[in-house]
């Protein structure tokens, strides 16, 4: 067969790639990929402590100690990624951080004024 009848692969999606072992990843695609895991993360977090009806700053630096590790523990134990080759831990997670603490808060608050107010 010559070069020109070959098909190129198709690209899979990156929602589909996120649950794929041992993929090349580009910078920009990792940090995406790890804004929504950021996203979903912490409006699940913030939804439960506000339906348990936590409070305090306990819950806060829980929070961000599962901010970090969570995503950290995903893409180097599941993506096989070497986040060194990446910029280190907090160059991939720099565009997550504020605004999954945003929606953390949000969504902690919202949920602990509905039910225990």
């Amino acid at each position: 067969m010559g070069a020109a009848t070959q098909a190129t692969p198709a690209r899979v999606p990156l929602r589909q790639r996120a649950f794929m072992r041992d993929e090349e990843w580009r910078k920009d695609e990792l940090r995406t990929v790890v804004f929504w895991l950021i996203s979903a993360f912490s409006l699940a977090v913030g939804s439960a402590f506000g339906l348990v009806g936590l409070r305090g700053l306990p819950c806060i630096v829980a929070y961000f100690a599962g901010v970090v590790l969570a995503p950290s523990m995903y893409w180097t134990g599941f993506l096989g990624v070497d986040e060194e080759d990446h910029g280190g831990k907090m160059e991939i997670l720099n565009d997550s951080i504020g605004s999954g603490a945003a929606m953390f808060l949000l969504s902690w608050t919202a949920v602990y004024t509905a039910l225990h107010a």
